[in-house]
């Protein structure tokens, strides 16, 4: 599988996936319920935080220095489990990390390209509410974007999620 590897920082990548996985939600290093995969991952203890999506998975490594061997486990693990035929459910814990997550991996960076950005003001009833920032703050194009990219990404990586409203 050929993967696209960007640098965030020093301790955190993210793996793009060419092909998204077979896998619905998103799984975080701190839930319950984990694949096979993810407990590979787990006991490397290289990891402070991942985030599997389906097309991509983000690493956050626990120093500078382990983020390279984080990555190569990562992609060895990817090779080695067969995703083709996985359905699988996240499970809802750590919801609010993950969509900080999203909106700061995913949303961020296209609101920022215009002086814009986004920050999670609370997940209520599988609601989430946002806070647009910057030039996005009274933009006439405000609530297009909330429903369009912020709403259609969310619900994409975190299927439980039902709307997305502004504050």
């Amino acid at each position: 599988m050929m993967i696209e590897k960007k640098q965030l920082t020093d301790t955190e990548n993210i793996l793009f996936f060419p092909t998204p996985l077979s896998i619905l939600g998103s799984y975080h290093n701190k839930d319950t319920q984990k694949t096979d995969f993810l407990k590979e991952l787990d006991s490397s203890n290289l990891s402070q935080t991942y985030l599997l999506t389906k097309d991509f998975i983000y690493l956050k490594s626990t120093s500078p220095q382990t983020l390279e061997d984080l990555t190569l486990l990562s992609i060895a693990l990817l090779d080695e489990f067969n995703f083709s035929s996985t359905k699988l459910v996240a499970p809802d814990t750590n919801i609010e990390e993950k969509i900080s997550l999203i909106l700061k991996l995913i949303i961020a960076p296209h609101l920022q390209k215009d002086g814009g950005d986004i920050k999670l003001n609370k997940f209520e009833n599988n609601i989430v509410y946002v806070n647009f920032l910057g030039k996005c703050n009274g933009c006439p194009y405000a609530l297009k974007t909330l429903k369009e990219r912020v709403e259609k990404n969310l619900i994409t990586y975190l299927p439980h999620i039902t709307e997305a409203k502004l504050v």
